[in-house]
């Protein structure tokens, strides 16, 4: 998907001020993202290295007596052994495969609890040091104008991709929920079938929602901040930063019709002034169908 040229950030009326007022946005770490149906900083798994073992131990056992062996590493350690088990006809019943493969996998559990650490420890780092601005592709979506602009009373500012924002993530919708993994990803790698996403491509999970907000087209920026460059403490609700943006990369904003008149002026007064290359357009609902139409304002 090509990257856009610009992009929209919905705002109440309040937020709208600070950020033309400050010039400028903030980025925000995911955990203070309004989505519940996201990877938190605490993700539950919902199973154990314990669990994994056991269920690893059962999955290698059927393959050993399947009809037909499934696609894998030829190169695993577990998925060679498991084919030469097979050809071999090793084992009389599942039982005793299960019982041997018990005592020479003995130490999987713990080599399990390990890689779980790691990878929850992976996650968190990445979700107390990301940075993340929420943008929209289009200006013209009611939902997003009542979710996301106090309905209808913000604004919607459009933003050049060129500068602070350059090099945007189109959000991807699914109908399934992301999690950091799962059982499955965790017993396919353990016995060669198929190597669970590693911890490196973990960011991708920040560009997930659900099929149901498809409609808002939203894209998001991402930087991945070293700590050290963190202006926040353990106190997640300061997990963010206000960062400054060129006031010539603002190319328009959209004032909905149910701001308050004096809001309006405000606001208006302040791009004048501060952003006198910055188009305003002021909404109004049409007449006939439930969508908007932008008119020009002149100063």
């Amino acid at each position: 998907m090509a990257e856009p040229d610009t992009l929209i950030k919905y705002v109440g009326p309040d937020t709208a001020q600070k950020i033309l007022s400050s010039g400028t946005l903030r980025w925000s770490s995911p955990e203070l993202f309004d989505e519940p149906w996201g990877v938190r900083l605490d993700p539950r798994l919902g199973f154990d290295h314990q669990m994994v073992s056991q269920a690893m131990l059962k999955a290698a056992t059927g393959m050993i007596f399947a009809r037909d062996m499934p696609e894998g590493n030829l190169d695993h350690p577990l998925f060679k052994a498991i084919r030469r088990w097979r050809a071999e006809e090793r084992f009389q019943n599942e039982a005793e495969a299960f019982e041997a493969l018990s005592e020479l996998l003995a130490s999987t559990s713990e080599v399990v609890r390990g890689k779980l650490l790691q990878m929850l420890t992976t996650w968190q780092t990445l979700v107390e040091t990301a940075r993340v601005v929420c943008l929209a592709e289009t200006h013209k979506d009611v939902q997003s104008w009542r979710l996301y602009a106090q309905n209808h009373r913000g604004a919607a500012l459009r933003f050049s991709c060129d500068g602070v924002l350059r090099k945007p993530v189109a959000v991807e919708y699914s109908s399934s929920r992301p999690k950091l993994t799962t059982l499955k990803e965790q017993v396919e790698d353990l016995i060669g079938i198929k190597q669970a996403p590693a911890t490196d491509s973990y960011a991708t999970k920040l560009f997930l929602k659900s099929r149901a907000d498809a409609g808002e087209k939203e894209w998001r920026c991402l930087r991945q901040m070293n700590e050290e460059d963190l202006d926040c403490g353990e106190d997640v609700e300061d997990w963010y930063q206000d960062d400054p943006f060129p006031a010539k990369e603002l190319k328009a904003i959209y004032l909905g019709f149910m701001m308050p008149e004096d809001t309006r002026a405000k606001i208006i007064a302040l791009v004048t002034r501060d952003y006198p290359q910055t188009a305003i357009y002021i909404s109004r609902p049409l007449d006939d169908a439930y969508e908007l139409e932008f008119n020009r304002h002149h100063t």
